[in-house]
């Protein structure tokens, strides 16, 4: 059995997750809960975890479940502030409770997950920037005016954001040390997927620092937390 009263933890890291992952292993240990999986596309590596620590009760058997991450979306998406979640495997379900005004039972059946956890790739990154949540939404928002990918430098202490399109072009630059830091002894220029760096960031709460990993040309290494559970995600870069 496994219990939070923070439901909103949980219910949004999976709406993160599953805006990229539609079935993935949740894996059970001592430690806590965790997931690695690598969308349909395989531009975007999600690595989910949360500590034992984070739950009031956490009695669990070391093991792995299989989910239809849209499918436990939609259930955690009924949650309301004020609910205590409750969840219990057996062998053939992943059994949902939710306890608050109402009393809410769900049943999800478990599916075949292919078995081998992903590896997590070993970058060694050029630069990496610290961000507030709310600014670099705000950046995304501006760069989608113009177009579907956005071009990402980090230089002299600076994050510079770049859009391009036929309706236009955008130059942002992030130099506030209160909102964001920058490290790093070489420029690096990468561009991205927008539409994938907006969904990534979608769910991060305003005031939390997102975490960048940067390299020319390279895959980025993008991370947050939702309370006490930690998300990271490797975004493939695209040719500039």
């Amino acid at each position: 059995m496994i219990e939070l009263k923070n439901v909103a933890v949980l219910q949004r890291a999976v709406d993160s997750i599953s805006s990229f992952i539609s079935e993935g292993n949740f894996r059970f240990n001592d430690n806590g809960i965790s997931l690695k999986a690598v969308d349909p596309s395989q531009i975007v590596l999600v690595n989910f975890f949360i500590a034992k620590s984070a739950f009031e009760k956490y009695k669990v058997e070391p093991t792995f479940a299989g989910v239809d991450l849209q499918e436990l979306n939609k259930i955690m998406s009924r949650a309301l502030p004020n609910d205590k979640l409750l969840m219990q495997l057996n062998d053939s379900e992943l059994n949902i409770k939710l306890e608050g005004d109402l009393s809410r039972s769900f049943s999800l059946p478990l599916i075949d997950v292919t078995e081998d956890e992903v590896r997590i790739p070993e970058t060694r990154f050029d630069a990496s920037v610290d961000i507030n949540a709310r600014i670099l939404k705000e950046a995304l928002k501006d760069a989608s005016l113009f177009g579907s990918s956005v071009i990402l430098k980090a230089k002299d202490s600076q994050l510079l954001i770049e859009a391009r399109g036929s309706a236009g072009t955008l130059h942002t630059i992030a130099k506030q040390p209160k909102h964001v830091t920058v490290k790093g002894n070489t420029e690096v220029v990468s561009k991205y997927s927008l539409n994938f760096l907006h969904n990534i960031v979608k769910d991060a709460g305003n005031d939390v620092k997102v975490s960048m990993q940067l390299k020319s040309d390279s895959p980025m290494k993008l991370s947050y937390k939702i309370g006490p559970a930690c998300l990271e995600f490797h975004l493939a870069h695209m040719i500039l």
